[in-house]
């Protein structure tokens, strides 16, 4: 009987070592849930979307669509300039005929790049003006242009050439008025001279020239046509 006495008070503790194991669990689990919840909080704080933007923005990336400076108040935003366009690039609608090329002793100067070369009349008969006109088809607003003369022979060269910007319109009863808009004088090769003219409205331009002497050239250099 003392035997089973003793084995009976030995096995007492065992349930109590138990008890204290699950409550020790049941403290840790709790722990961890508790820890989940406020990672779980933590990181919704951080990656929701007002956070996103935020840093986004703290980073200095600059926003998808940008909206545009508005401009100074009572300050009119500036016109663009006009588009300029070369008139050897516009298609030459009479008087290709009339067109030669550049005198050989002029070619490499830099102020003859993409020149328009009309040949002299002969100034006899007839011949007494040469023309070429250009399509405009009403696109253009103005034409800006240098006139430079060349004559080959030395006893020539102080010969005066003339031109004469001249546009065509057409009226709504299928009639064509033709007027002058600009015109040059005394342009020699020394003294190139300047060519202007309002081409607003025109349908074509023509370009006369006239020479003091036959046997030679004029020379149109940065001549363009402006867009408005």
């Amino acid at each position: 009987m003392p035997d089973m006495q003793d084995s009976s008070q030995g096995a007492t503790p065992i349930p109590a070592r138990r008890g204290a194991q699950v409550a020790i669990a049941f403290t840790v689990l709790g722990v961890l849930v508790a820890a989940a919840a406020l990672a779980r909080d933590v990181f919704d704080w951080r990656v929701g979307p007002g956070a996103l933007t935020a840093t986004a923005s703290t980073a200095g990336a600059a926003p998808a669509n940008p909206s545009p400076a508005s401009p100074a108040s009572g300050v009119a935003p500036s016109a663009s300039a006009p588009q300029a366009v070369r008139l050897d690039t516009l298609a030459v609608e009479a008087g290709a005929v009339n067109l030669g090329k550049l005198p050989r002793q002029l070619n490499g100067r830099s102020e003859y790049d993409r020149p328009i070369v009309i040949g002299c009349p002969t100034n006899s008969g007839a011949d007494k003006q040469r023309e070429v006109t250009f399509k405009l088809q009403r696109r253009y607003i103005d034409l800006t242009s240098t006139v430079r003369p060349f004559f080959s022979a030395p006893d020539d060269h102080d010969g005066v050439v003339l031109v004469y910007a001249l546009v065509a319109i057409r009226q709504t009863d299928g009639t064509i008025t033709r007027v002058t808009r600009g015109q040059q004088f005394d342009a020699r090769m020394n003294s190139p001279q300047d060519l202007t003219a309002d081409i607003e409205g025109a349908d074509e331009l023509t370009l006369r020239v006239q020479c003091q002497y036959p046997g030679g050239s004029v020379i149109l250099t940065a001549a363009t046509v402006s867009a408005g």
